[in-house]
């Protein structure tokens, strides 16, 4: 049940600050949101007091892969985290555009 509430609280921080702090350099939707979350699903490791950010710069190849570029976090277990699960997963096609970079914010949020 903790996982559960860890899991909705990480979606939907990750679906609002997709949707308030991505300007730049390609603008995502609620379905792109939801297929990055389902991605990233819950994190195996316990999530402090305090709420951790990355900031994630990938781009979708031909194969409609993710292809991580860079990822900013001041935890080096959610940098790792964030790049072992999005790395080279298959996106539905359409979703993104192939061959175009993309930045967003993910919040993973501490709920006990």
């Amino acid at each position: 049940m903790k996982n559960l509430k860890i899991f909705l609280a990480v979606a939907s921080m990750f679906v609002s600050t997709m949707l308030v702090a991505n300007n730049d350099p390609k603008p995502v939707n609620k379905n792109v949101t939801k297929e990055l979350s389902t991605i990233l699903g819950t994190p195996s490791f316990r999530v402090s007091e305090d709420d951790m950010i990355a900031n994630v710069h990938f781009l979708v190849n031909s194969k409609n892969e993710l292809v991580v570029i860079n990822v900013v976090a001041e935890n080096d277990m959610v940098e790792s985290y964030i790049k072992s699960r999005m790395n080279y997963k298959k996106v539905t096609p359409g979703t993104l555009k192939a061959n175009e970079e993309y930045k967003v914010d993910v919040r993973i949020v501490a709920k006990g």
